[in-house]
Parts: structure tokens; C-alpha cells; sequence
């Protein structure tokens, strides 16, 4: 394939690979993180298949967008110093409730751990089925697994 011409294709990343892979210990950070965001905010997500349904989260996004890449590096590191300087409770507290973290836009390496991967992975901790936590019967749009005899979607009729 060395005769394929490319220098004309369009890319915003001209320097990286297209399909790069989150490390293991990136993503055993990451999927702290997650467990993390279920204990801080109560939520009743299945344990069965989340892991690896996060994995393929996060590789979507870095499919979609290859600053994600650095995004998940960065929020890793983050946890890692804060850890190191308030203990792990206090920093996961810190990045969760920290009003600076939230502030558009992101312009702190804590601020951009907050916004695009703790506030992305909490959209996905609900969409997994956190949002069964608040009563929540018919979330629209929202089904898990395909609609198979044996193998019940996550909620069917006659939870509605």
C-alpha cells in the first residue's frame, strides 16, 4: 500500500496514528474513575458488561476526536497528583464539586479532566442505567440490548 497518495486527505491530527488505543494503565485509571462517579453519586449501574462497554466509549471518542486521547491521559495524571496530594476521597471529591473544574472553557488541566471525561463519563454512568436510581421507568430513546426472545431488553412493556 505504499503507492496509496494521502497528502491531499484532510486531517486535523497530521501527526498521529488513526487508530490509537488506550493504554491499560490509562484505562484502569479511567474505569476508577467510573466506579468512582457510581459511588459519589449513588448509582445503581449493572456491574455485568460496563468495563467493557466503557472501553468501547472511550475508543469511540477517540475515533470521533483524537484530542480525547490526550484527554484521558491527562485526566488520569490529574487523579494521580491530586491523590498524592489530598488522599484518593478528597480528590475525586475535588474533581467532582470543584467549581473552578466547571468553568467554560476549560483551561486547567483539572477544568479539562472535569468537563471532557468526569461530566462525559457520568452522561454515560445514566445511559448504562443509572437513571433507573431516580425512578426513572421509560428514559427515552434509551434501550439496552437488542430485542431478542431469552435475552429481555432493559425494560420491556410491561415495565412502562
Amino acid at each position: 500500500m505504499d503507492n496509496v497518495i494521502t497528502y491531499d486527505v484532510e486531517t486535523s491530527y497530521p501527526y498521529l496514528e488513526d487508530d490509537l488505543q488506550v493504554d491499560q494503565r490509562t484505562f484502569e485509571a479511567m474505569w476508577k474513575l467510573f466506579c468512582n462517579i457510581k459511588e459519589h453519586w449513588q448509582l445503581s449501574v449493572p456491574e455485568q458488561g460496563v468495563k467493557s462497554q466503557l472501553l468501547v466509549f472511550m475508543q469511540n471518542r477517540i475515533k470521533v476526536d483524537l484530542n480525547y486521547y490526550a484527554d484521558y491521559k491527562n485526566a488520569a495524571k490529574v487523579i494521580r497528583e491530586l491523590t498524592y496530594q489530598l488522599g484518593e476521597k478528597a480528590a475525586y471529591e475535588k474533581l467532582f464539586t470543584d467549581p473552578a473544574a466547571n468553568l467554560q472553557p476549560p483551561k486547567t488541566h483539572l477544568a479539562r479532566a472535569r468537563q471532557r471525561v468526569s461530566n462525559e463519563f457520568i452522561t454515560l454512568a445514566l445511559a448504562v442505567g443509572g437513571f433507573k436510581t431516580f425512578g426513572a421507568k421509560n428514559a427515552l430513546g434509551y434501550i439496552s440490548g437488542a430485542n431478542i426472545a431469552g435475552a429481555t431488553p432493559y425494560r420491556t412493556i410491561e415495565d412502562v
